[in-house]
């Protein structure tokens, strides 16, 4: 939690020579400055929602005529914040005064969400405070606090819904009018293949920004850039100095630079640019496999986590070496959040059953997490995707789905069997941007989709699909055994 003073709109005791109190008001409607302390000072207090405008209103508490606003600048960070203003009491005002926050979402046009009211006795001399508590849920962090909180976003699960966003091809109602992909946002999106790089057996596809991506295989050192041209083809750059048989990767969206791990437990990045070396990290794996890995950017850093086989949980905050956080008795497959506080590892353990951890916020070891009762045969979790901070996806062996919605996980409809006296497919990996946008990548070598309630077909492949990634719900990438990359997207 931080505490700012607000800057700006004359609403804090800032230095200044102004010298009569009547000129002051004209100029800064809060008549604060260092050479006249305010009289009242208001802590505002946010919690779960970021406000897109605050106003503080005043009023005399002897004549509601006597009113005043005063503009206040909202925090700047998500969840819990805090920001400080102040005032002088009006010439010809009583000493009590109403004091009114009100909160918007999105912008000062936006619906009213929160308010506060206290009253408060000014003092002649010295100042008084008073502490006002803004609360509303965005759970997904778009700007729009939930309906059913008072605001407008039909889905806070998903910052890809929201109203006044743009709809796109993406399976979605992007802007909450109860209509999902409405022609013609769908015309031109289909999927598109990039040239096959021959002899190469891609692993992972690490996309960066749109239309941006890397592929990195496992059998020939091969990584390549992959980027869409302004024709619609792609222009592929290879790329073979970093030994290793790579088997994830992870992209910088600010730049693009690679982040690879190996299935021998080696980890390395690389730039964009041609000259440019590869760098292999000392770490040592002892052997075990890297099997995904997530980063974030943030205060002028690059932060990445990794999970191995051996149940390894791996912090690289780059460019220092990367080091072991945890240990944890499991296979770990997949690793995913929106932020380091909201990190899920999933896998199977040593008992051969699925298993969830998440990250604990103090630091300590991860904790697992209790998992619905499967059936016989589902014995790991593949994949796992966070929509938001209160929404989740896992997906695993036969068909298996689990929804994590408010720190709970559920079984959703598992994959069909469509053989007789079969077994549902694998899914290995799962990419999701909201309940109606689920998508999974089987081991029949397809690409299927769940809508919330049935399974669809999306793309059905024979050069046997290793991957599946998306950075937004409308561009989604995957890569091949036989050299080639997938793209779906306008």
């Amino acid at each position: 939690m931080t505490r700012a003073l607000a800057v700006g709109l004359g609403l804090l005791c800032i230095t200044c020579t102004v010298p009569d109190i009547e000129e002051l008001e004209a100029e800064r409607p809060s008549a604060c400055d260092a050479d006249h302390p305010c009289q009242v000072r208001v802590l505002l207090s946010y919690d779960g929602f970021r406000p897109g405008c605050v106003t503080l209103r005043l009023a005399d508490a002897e004549a509601s005529s006597r009113t005043l606003e005063l503009p206040v600048d909202p925090p700047v960070l998500e969840g819990k914040g805090t920001r400080e203003v102040g005032f002088i009491r009006k010439a010809g005002w009583s000493h009590t005064v109403v004091v009114t926050a009100s909160a918007r979402e999105h912008s000062c046009a936006g619906l009213e969400v929160a308010t506060a009211t206290a009253r408060v006795d000014v003092p002649d001399k010295g100042s008084a405070e008073v502490s006002l508590d803004l609360g509303a849920r965005d759970e997904d962090g778009d700007g729009y606090v939930s309906a059913t909180s008072g605001g407008t976003d039909c889905d806070d699960h998903s910052a890809s819904i929201a109203p006044g966003l743009e709809e796109r091809c993406d399976f979605l109602d992007n802007n909450c009018d109860s209509r999902v992909d409405p022609a013609p946002v769908c015309a031109g999106v289909d999927w598109r293949t990039t040239p096959p790089l021959s002899g190469v057996a891609l692993r992972d596809v690490a996309p960066h920004a749109r239309g941006r991506a890397w592929f990195v295989s496992d059998n020939s050192d091969v990584l390549a850039y992959v980027s869409r041209e302004a024709d619609g083809g792609f222009d592929v750059r290879r790329f073979s100095d970093c030994k290793g048989e790579w088997s994830t990767a992870w992209a910088r969206p600010s730049d693009g630079r690679v982040f690879v791990g190996s299935w021998q437990g080696r980890l390395a990045t690389r730039t964009t640019v041609v000259g440019q070396p590869c760098t292999l990290t000392p770490f040592d794996g002892a052997g075990a496999a890297i099997q995904d890995l997530v980063g974030f950017e943030g205060d002028g850093g690059t932060t990445l986590y990794a999970v191995s086989e051996s149940g390894d949980i791996l912090r690289w905050d780059y460019p220092a070496d990367p080091v072991r956080v945890a240990h944890v008795d499991a296979d770990l497959r997949s690793i995913h959040g929106l932020d380091p506080r909201t990190l899920i590892a999933v896998g199977t353990a040593r008992s051969e059953e699925p298993v969830a951890y998440h990250a604990n916020p103090d630091g300590g070891t991860w904790l697992r997490e209790p998992l619905p009762q499967t059936s016989a045969g589902q014995y790991a979790l593949q994949s796992v995707h966070v929509v938001s901070p209160g929404l989740a996806y896992a997906s695993g062996d036969q068909g298996l789905l689990l929804e994590r919605e408010g720190g709970t996980w559920s079984t959703k409809p598992p994959y069909p069997i469509y053989v007789d006296g079969g077994v549902a497919p694998d899914i290995l990996d799962v990419v999701s941007f909201g309940r109606g946008s689920v998508l999974g990548r089987l081991d029949t070598d397809d690409i299927v989709r769940f809508d919330g309630t049935q399974w669809l077909d999306f793309r059905f492949g024979t050069q046997g699909f290793t991957s599946l990634e998306a950075l937004s719900p409308d561009e989604v990438w995957s890569v091949a055994v036989d050299g080639t990359g997938f793209y779906w997207g306008p």
